[in-house]
């Protein structure tokens, strides 16, 4: 009898040691996971910024183009809104804020797959939180990036004034 006790006993000690690693396991796959989204998202806002500073190097109008001022501001500026989608299939190809306008791109990383998309807006000068219908001195940029890793996907966006000096 007094061997059957130590069997139980060690039997016992087993279900519980078990119990504990698979607990333990659990609660570092669980990490894991969260380590490998935050890193996931921490890319997808990298690139949506990254977007949004190369924007920024360009004119804010075609209009403007060469430092020119227009003589009418905001009616000469060139394109009317809702902005016309880009037909941009590069980076290289793009001159104007307004080309980012439809714009995508995939970018490949040992992350996955990021799909990155934008649109440009003319914005309402009383609300600029509000898309205009006509022209005005403010252009937004929004920017998207989804990845299959990413619960939701990253959007940031960037509101540009024409102040004479973009």
């Amino acid at each position: 009898m007094i061997g059957y006790t130590e069997v139980l006993q060690v039997m016992g000690a087993m279900i519980i040691f078990s119990l504990v690693l698979t607990t333990t396991n659990r609660f570092m796959l669980n990490n894991t996971t969260t380590k490998v989204q935050s890193e996931v998202e921490v890319r997808a806002t990298t690139i949506a910024q990254d977007i949004i500073e190369f924007s920024k190097s360009f004119p804010f109008d075609e209009a403007t183009q060469n430092n020119t001022v227009p003589d009418d501001v905001p009616d000469d500026f060139v394109n009317a809104n809702p902005v016309p989608a880009t037909t941009a299939a590069n980076r290289t190809q793009i001159n104007f804020l307004e080309d980012f306008n439809g714009y995508s791109e995939t970018i490949d990383s040992n992350l996955g797959e990021f799909e990155i998309t934008s649109v440009v807006d003319y914005m309402n000068p009383a609300d600029l939180n509000a898309v205009s219908t006509s022209k005005s001195i403010y252009k937004r940029i929004t920017v998207n990036v989804t990845n299959a890793s990413l619960n939701n996907n990253i959007t940031l966006n960037y509101t540009r004034v024409y102040n004479n000096s973009n």
